[in-house]
């Protein structure tokens, strides 16, 4: 029997009334006709998306959504030497985690070779790893602004997607305080921040083109607000616990709610070129 989208929430609703205070945690069925619609837009594509490990997990969401709606999308890994005739979704691990120098370049080479196969669209997500305390964001985003401007060049008709850096689990209160009792560092918040001025730069630079904000996506409880944080009068926001295996990494619930927003990112940009 094949497997249905209408996913009840009741198992999340209790997760997150468990750990997050008062939020609307009703039933947030999934709309079956709209996945399967904004698939079939992807199946009829070229799409290539560079990632690593929290990729990994929305990549496997979008494999059983498409086998549960019955679409037509074809799978491929990006690295291999032969992709399959006709449309394809390719995927890959690009660079090395904590180097997102190593993405980029990775990602570039890997678009150049895949729009000898005429890639229509592409799509480069770092990781939470990438950015944590002493990482120099400005450096960081002016490589990936010169990685996207420069395949914008070379590649003018390439839909390029944008994608915000994932965040991490606040650590728990006690955690903390004993933390700070010890004298040892709090890391957690620190990264977050950081990851939260590069969406900033991200969005600021290129937010007129398409994107994909998985930050906001796993900060956002089913009512609409978001898990964060004041920092010095600045909200800082982080990953619900309840979308989470281990602070960083999707659970069932977080990676079919990710993998379903990432398909209708794509459906989305993809729709806009063909009109």
């Amino acid at each position: 029997m094949k497997p249905t989208l209408m996913w009840r929430a009741a198992t999340l609703g209790m997760m997150l009334a468990s750990c997050a205070g008062k939020h609307d945690t009703g039933e947030q069925p999934m709309d079956e006709g709209t996945i399967r619609k904004d698939l079939e837009v992807i199946a009829a594509h070229r799409v290539f998306f560079g990632h690593q490990s929290v990729g990994v997990d929305i990549m496997e969401g979008v494999r059983e959504l498409n086998a549960a709606t019955g679409s037509t999308v074809r799978f491929a890994g990006a690295t291999s030497d032969s992709l399959p005739a006709g449309p394809w979704c390719a995927d890959a691990i690009v660079g090395r985690n904590g180097d997102p120098a190593s993405k980029c370049a990775a990602f570039a080479a890997t678009v150049d070779r895949l729009s000898r196969d005429s890639l229509e669209l592409a799509v480069l997500k770092f990781c939470y790893v990438d950015i944590k305390p002493g990482r120099d964001i400005d450096s960081m985003f002016r490589e990936y602004e010169r990685t996207v401007m420069g395949l914008k060049q070379s590649h003018p008709a390439l839909i390029i997607v944008h994608a915000t850096v994932p965040l991490t689990e606040r650590a728990p209160w006690w955690k903390r305080a004993i933390r700070k009792v010890l004298g040892r560092e709090e890391t957690t918040d620190e990264s977050n921040a950081g990851r939260a001025r590069f969406n900033e730069m991200l969005t600021g630079r290129f937010g007129g083109e398409p994107l994909f904000d998985i930050a906001r996506l796993e900060s956002t409880y089913p009512d609409g607000t978001r898990c964060g944080f004041d920092a010095g009068g600045r909200k800082v926001y982080s990953l619900i616990g309840a979308y989470t295996r281990d602070g960083g990494h999707f659970n069932d619930a977080g990676r079919r709610l990710a993998a379903a927003a990432f398909v209708r990112t794509l459906a989305g940009a993809l729709g806009e070129k063909a009109r």
